[in-house]
């Protein structure tokens, strides 16, 4: 296959004359063989036109036509296109046009298979379209009649696409293989389009290791390959439109988010990428302080998955973020609720836990905190390096309270050397500002390069006048609030933990204190928000 960039110029407007002169003489076939050699690379990137240009060609000389076909499912996937559901019934009258074919329609079958395996994924329906790609693999095996470079063309795209899918569901490994395959072989064997939508799937695995630089190079890449076109403005310049706000985002540069945002916005629409961009939507405002503007961004976002099947990565961050803005709303309970259910994945790229030991380290849990993370660290280097910033930072507020200060010291300075190197600010957001000051200043009196030294200072004049600290509880406090939560008395308490009733009323004031409550039902309620009573009981497991 030669792609649009390596075939000889011709426009779209070359491509109409060259079918009304075939037309014009009658010759049906002579127009079909204009245009089936940049089908789909001219339905990609010119969807309404495409369609309005078949529309001239009579219907029965190409309904059989299993590229033509296929062609028109793949435009309505381009800008200003209606939704992608429009597209299933041209794959679905392709396959049928080839079931009954000869070996020799092999290619024609692989390349419909790809494309309705490309719908379905817009659609959210990621099992069902990978089922098309497995489809498309096992074609290519022993007795296969296509050539070697059918072979490398149909294994590009089939390779593109399955990294997308893993890319939804999460499988970050099998996703960066496929795409950066996919991405090698991208010049001659994809067209403009699939391209475009492959380097904006590698930046966003590049956010996820925190190589904001790298992740940025592809996204300039996937900008300038669609000058010119309105590609960027259609699904396949969504996955770059989300990357660059992700990266902005990360690197507090809130009015440049606005501006990705706003084209990542129209791009998504009806698109696979439309429930992430109304996530990262709700990230900006969450980072504005607009919480409840957030949360009615992160609520169409879980419209949206609502069809998807699985809802894979997507749901997750959606999750995620809700339960932090829940925290910093004082609504525990109901973050706890989110968060209970919420599994990490690979390299924990979406890592719940974070979010746990925020909670407890917020409510004075040092213990429960320090467990929550304990699977993150015991990952180590196969921890995703952008979400192990956000676990160091917080295990340096954790020791900090504790009083562990050499701990303290040490886990913040590796996070701040990452975060110096890579840009990737936002995990400074991640604990208090008053915590964030203390360990700042601390580590402004060790020795540093120049460009830690200077995110210290302006971590400083951004936290200056911050809170202070939530004081932690004790772990006698901690027992005598688990009693709490099971309904027992003063009496009760005192005489399962051994102590004087006085001492238990003293427990409970200094308790509704640190928790900022004034009755045991606020107290019960923050206990639930986290997690607690069986796990800080006497003969509980760690």
């Amino acid at each position: 296959m030669r792609t649009q960039e390596t075939m000889p110029h011709l426009v779209l407007d070359d491509l109409r004359r060259a079918v009304d002169d075939a037309l014009a003489a009658g010759d049906v076939e002579a127009a079909l063989d204009a245009v089936r050699p940049q089908a789909r690379a001219i339905a990609a990137e010119h969807g309404d036109a495409f369609r309005e240009l078949i529309s001239r060609i009579p219907e029965t000389a190409w309904q059989h036509d299993a590229g033509i076909a296929s062609a028109m499912g793949a435009s309505y996937r381009a800008a200003g296109s209606p939704s992608g559901s429009s597209a299933i019934g041209y794959f679905h009258a392709a396959e049928a046009a080839l079931s009954e074919g000869p070996r020799s329609a092999d290619p024609d079958r692989v390349a419909v298979w790809l494309g309705h395996a490309a719908a379905l994924r817009s659609l959210g329906r990621l099992d069902a379209a990978a089922r098309y790609v497995q489809r498309t693999r096992d074609l290519d095996g022993p007795g296969s009649v296509l050539s070697v470079p059918v072979r490398v063309e149909l294994g590009a795209r089939s390779t593109l696409e399955s990294g997308l899918i893993d890319l939804h569901l999460g499988n970050v490994d099998a996703a960066r293989r496929q795409l950066e395959f996919a991405h090698g072989l991208a010049p001659e064997n994809l067209t403009r389009a699939e391209r475009i939508e492959c380097l904006g799937g590698l930046a966003i695995l590049e956010y996820f290791q925190a190589h904001l630089e790298t992740g940025a190079a592809y996204a300039r890449a996937a900008r300038e390959l669609a000058a010119g076109t309105d590609l960027l403005a259609s699904g396949y310049g969504a996955a770059a439109l989300l990357a660059e706000t992700l990266f902005a985002l990360d690197r507090g540069d809130l009015d440049t988010a606005a501006t990705t945002e706003a084209e990542l916005l129209a791009a998504a629409h009806r698109a696979d990428w439309q429930p992430f961009a109304f996530v990262v939507a709700g990230m900006r405002r969450f980072s504005l302080g607009l919480p409840a503007e957030a949360l009615d961004f992160l609520q169409r976002a879980r419209q949206g998955f609502r069809t998807w099947s699985p809802a894979g990565l997507g749901l997750g961050g959606e999750e995620f973020i809700r339960a932090w803005i829940l925290i910093t709303l004082d609504q525990g309970a109901e973050a706890w609720e989110i968060l209970r259910r919420l599994d990490p994945f690979e390299h924990h790229v979406l890592c719940p836990a974070r979010l746990v030991a925020l909670l407890r380290l917020g409510h004075g849990d040092l213990r429960g905190a320090t467990a929550a993370l304990r699977d993150c660290e015991e990952l180590g280097d196969d921890h995703a390096p952008r979400t192990m910033i956000d676990v160091r930072i917080l295990r340096a507020a954790i020791e900090l309270a504790r009083g562990e200060s050499g701990l303290a010291d040490v886990m913040f300075d590796r996070a701040l050397a990452t975060v110096a190197r890579t840009g990737a600010r936002s995990s400074l957001g991640m604990i208090p500002r008053g915590t964030l000051a203390r360990l700042a200043e601390r580590s402004l009196e060790r020795p540093h390069s120049e460009e830690v030294r200077a995110l210290l200072r302006d971590v400083l004049a951004t936290a200056d006048g911050a809170d202070g600290e939530v004081e932690a509880l004790s772990h006698r406090e901690l027992l005598v609030l688990a009693k709490v939560e099971k309904g027992s008395t003063v009496a009760g308490i005192a005489a399962a933990l051994y102590i004087s009733p006085n001492t238990v009323k003293t427990h409970l004031r200094r308790l509704y204190r640190k928790l900022g409550v004034a009755t045991r039902a606020d107290a019960i309620r923050k206990a639930r928000s986290l997690g607690l009573g069986p796990p800080v009981t006497r003969d509980s497991p760690d």
